[in-house]
C-alpha cells in the first residue's frame, strides 16, 4: 500500500482477503488505484498493511478497514471479510478523530488525535491490552490509567505484541514477549499495558517506534537506535544472533556517524534511514530484503548503496514478511526482495536484490509521500525568481523581511498533512517528514 503527496491510494500484491481494496480477490501485479474513499473524509493521510488486512486514516480523521475480518480485526463488530475500504464509525472511537493506525498479523491498534488507543481483533496472549485474551470484533478503548495517563502519540503493531510512545517519550508494550520483544527483562507475555523503564534509553525521550514479527525498535530525539526481542537472523544490528531483552543502543560509529531519522520492521529484518539520506539494513536476507545484491543475512547494519536509488535521497522505509521499500525525496518508490504474487509492483514476479523504481508511470505520475518540504535551496530560487533583489533595498522587507518570506514561501510550496498529524513527530517520521524538531531548527538558523 502507498499513499501519494495528494492524499490517493495505490495497492497490489496479493488480494486473497480483499486486503487491497480494489472490490474483488484478484492479485495486482502493478499499482491499483483503491477508490471509493468517502469524499467527505478527504484524502488519505496514512496507510497501514497487517497479515492480511489493511487500514487507511484520512485527513479528516476516519478509518477505513478492508480484508480478512475473521478474526474482528476490522473492527466492524462483525467477523466478515471486507473488499473495499469500509468506514469504521467515529462513534466507536468515541467521538475521537483517528490519528493513525497500525495492523498486527490477526489485530489491529489505533491512536486517537487526542491521545487515546483503541484496539480490536485477536486477543491471544493479551496483544489487545485489556487484561484478558478475549477477541473484540468493534474497537475497545485501553485505559489511559494504562499508560500513566500520557497522551499517546504512536502506535506499532508486531506480529503477536504491541507497542505505544506517549508524548512525553515513553514506551508502552504489550502482548507476547517469549523473544524479548517486549523489553521488560524477561520473555513472560504481558495482558496489559506496561512501561518499559525509562532508563534503557540513556535518559533520552523516544520519538519513534516500529515492531517486526518478533522484535522491536525505537529511535530517540537524539537519533540514536535501540532494537530488542528476537535475534535470530541478525535482525537486531548487534553482529549476534542472540536475543535481547531490554532496548539495547546500536553500536558506536554505526550509520557513518549520521543521526538516525525512522526504522522500519519486517517479519526478520530492519530497515535504517538515516539524517544524511542513507538507507541501512541488517537481518534475514535470504529472499533479497535487504537490498544489498545477494541472498546473505547481516549481523550489523550495512549500507544499501546511493547508486541504488538513484543518486536521491531516502526520506522513509517500509518492510514487509520477505520484501521492502523505500520513498526518495523526489517522490519515486522503491521496492525490492520476494516479488511472488507481485508484491513489488514491477508487473512481474520476479526477486529484486537491490532496490528497483517502480514505473512512475504506473502510479499515474502521482509522487509518492505526503510529507514534502519544499528544499531549502528551491525555496530561495523560488523567492529570487519571484522578488528581483533580497537586499537592504527589497521592498519585502517592509512586509516580514527576507527570511520570513522564505520560510512562508517553503510552507506554501510543500506538501504537508495538517491538524494535530501534522505536529506528530512520529507519524510525521513515518511518512517521510522533517520532524517537528528540525523543522523549528531550521527557521531558527534562516531568521538568525
Amino acid at each position: 500500500m502507498v499513499v501519494g503527496e495528494d492524499g490517493s491510494v495505490f495497492a497490489y500484491g496479493y488480494n486473497s482477503d480483499g486486503q487491497l481494496g480494489t472490490g474483488n480477490q484478484y492479485i495486482r501485479l502493478t499499482p491499483t488505484r483503491v477508490a471509493g474513499l468517502p469524499p467527505l473524509s478527504g484524502p488519505a493521510r496514512q496507510v497501514a498493511a497487517g497479515g492480511y488486512h489493511t487500514g487507511i486514516v484520512t485527513e479528516a480523521g476516519d478509518l477505513l478497514m478492508f480484508g480478512d475480518g475473521s478474526h474482528g480485526q476490522l473492527g466492524l463488530n462483525d467477523e466478515n471479510d471486507q473488499a473495499t475500504p469500509t468506514l469504521v464509525e467515529r462513534a466507536s472511537f468515541d467521538g475521537e478523530a483517528v490519528l493513525m493506525v497500525a495492523c498486527g498479523e490477526l489485530h489491529t491498534v489505533v491512536a486517537t488525535e487526542i491521545g487515546g488507543v483503541f484496539t480490536f481483533g485477536n486477543g491471544n496472549d493479551g496483544r489487545l491490552g485489556h487484561r484478558d485474551e478475549e477477541n473484540q470484533l468493534a474497537p475497545r478503548r485501553v485505559p489511559a490509567a494504562s499508560f500513566n495517563g500520557e497522551r499517546i502519540v504512536m502506535v506499532a503493531a508486531g506480529s503477536l505484541h504491541t507497542v505505544a510512545l506517549s508524548e512525553a517519550g515513553h514506551v508502552f508494550t504489550w502482548g507476547w514477549g517469549w523473544n524479548g520483544q517486549l523489553g521488560h527483562g524477561d520473555g513472560w507475555k504481558k495482558i496489559a499495558p506496561r512501561q518499559v523503564e525509562p532508563g534503557r534509553f540513556g535518559g533520552e525521550r523516544v520519538v519513534f517506534v516500529a515492531a517486526g514479527a518478533k522484535h522491536t525498535v525505537a529511535v530517540t530525539a537524539g537519533g540514536r537506535l535501540y532494537t530488542w526481542g528476537c535475534g535470530d537472523d541478525g535482525q537486531l544490528g548487534h553482529g549476534d544472533t542472540d536475543n535481547r531483552l531490554v532496548p539495547t543502543l546500536g553500536g558506536t560509529g554505526a550509520f557513518g556517524g549520521s543521526a538516525v531519522v525512522m526504522a522500519a520492521c519486517g517479519a526478520a529484518h530492519t530497515l535504517v534511514v538515516t539524517q544524511d539520506g542513507a538507507l541501512w539494513a541488517c537481518g534475514d536476507g535470504n529472499h533479497g530484503e535487504l537490498g544489498l545484491n545477494d541472498l546473505a543475512d547481516r549481523l550489523v547494519f550495512e549500507r544499501v548503496v546511493t547508486g541504488a536509488v538513484g543518486g536521491a535521497r531516502v526520506v522513509a522505509a517500509a518492510a514487509g514478511k520477505e520484501h521492502s521499500a523505500a520513498v526518495t525525496d523526489d517522490g519515486a518508490l522503491w521496492t525490492w526482495g520476494d516479488g511472488t504474487r507481485g508484491k513489488l509492483g514491477h508487473d512481474d514476479v520476479k526477486k529484486r536484490l537491490v532496490p528497483t523504481r517502480v514505473a512512475a508511470a504506473s502510479l499515474e505520475g502521482t509522487r509518492i509521500g505526503r510529507c514534502r518540504p519544499l528544499p531549502t535551496e528551491h525555496a530561495v530560487g523560488l523567492a529570487m525568481g519571484t522578488h528581483g533583489r533580497l537586499g537592504a533595498a527589497s521592498p519585502v522587507r517592509a512586509l516580514a523581511g527576507e527570511p520570513a518570506l522564505l520560510i512562508m514561501i517553503a510552507s506554501a510550496a510543500s506538501h504537508w498533512v495538517s491538524g494535530v498529524a501534522g505536529e506528530s513527530e512520529g507519524l510525521i517520521r513515518l511518512l517521510g517528514g522533517v520532524s517537528v524538531d528540525r523543522q523549528r531548527q531550521y527557521a531558527q538558523t534562516t531568521q538568525a
